[in-house]
């Protein structure tokens, strides 16, 4: 069997307090990282349990609060991992927001807001952490996406915009890159069964809730656990020579 290793590795993660972020931090401090630093909005209860959660797997878990919209915000967050660690070996992007809206009802601080937080803070630490990468000739960059940056979804106009333009700029940022040894790849979940879309589906009558489920041809929800593992197949050497792509874990859903 072959064991995925991060031993020594360096991970900064955009919004992993809760959710599929904590799933895939979980899942990389498995894997043996040494240091972590999650940037997030707040640090409440849920942030708290993360990050103890992390710490018993031996992980340095270094916890940084702000906007990742803000570029002040990022640039000391790249130095504050280099002041720490000296490197940065491997960036998630995970952090994003979404809003329930049609064209009728999205309003242009929806767009803004969700389009700063999910691609301009992606460009944001592709900028500042991608100059620490080519400095050491290395790195992994995962940034999350949807199926609605394929599809178009049906979250709202702003959401699947936004992935969309997560998936442009991985490709984009992966022809620049490759020549440094970074490589840059996107992730683009379906219906994962978080929090957030448990309370949702409790909102909605037992037909309703098969007929969404039945647009799944594994006919169930994935697992935060599942995109967790995605992440980590693309932040090891398992995918060496793997970049520019965008790895689905949707269920085999394709709408």
């Amino acid at each position: 069997m072959y064991n995925v290793s991060l031993e020594d590795k360096i991970v900064l993660i955009t919004g992993a307090a809760q959710g599929i972020g904590k799933s895939i931090a979980i899942k990389l401090a498995e894997a043996g990282c040494k240091g972590m630093a999650i940037i997030d909005i707040k640090k409440d209860a849920n942030g708290e349990q993360t990050q103890q959660e992390l710490e018993e797997f031996g992980v340095e878990v270094e916890f940084i609060v702000g906007d990742v919209s803000s570029e002040t915000v990022i640039q000391n967050a790249v130095k504050h991992c280099m002041d720490k660690w000296g490197k940065i070996d491997i960036l998630v992007n995970n952090a994003g927001i979404a809003f329930m809206d049609t064209l009728e009802t999205a309003t242009s601080e929806h767009w803004d807001l969700v389009l700063n937080v999910n691609l301009r803070s992606v460009f944001l630490t592709l900028k500042y952490v991608s100059a620490v990468m080519k400095e050491q000739g290395f790195g992994s960059i995962i940034n999350m996406s949807s199926i609605a940056g394929i599809t178009g979804g049906s979250t709202g106009p702003e959401y699947g915009a936004s992935k969309a333009g997560v998936i442009a700029l991985t490709k984009f940022a992966a022809k620049t890159l490759g020549p440094y040894g970074i490589r840059v790849n996107a992730v683009a979940p379906g219906t994962i069964e978080t929090d957030m879309i448990k309370r949702t589906y409790a909102t909605l009558d037992e037909e309703t809730v098969k007929k969404k489920l039945s647009k799944i041809p594994m006919q169930r929800m994935g697992d935060p656990s599942e995109v967790g593992k995605a992440v980590l197949f693309l932040a090891s050497d398992m995918s060496s020579y793997v970049s520019g792509d965008t790895l689905c874990v949707t269920g085999a859903r394709m709408d």
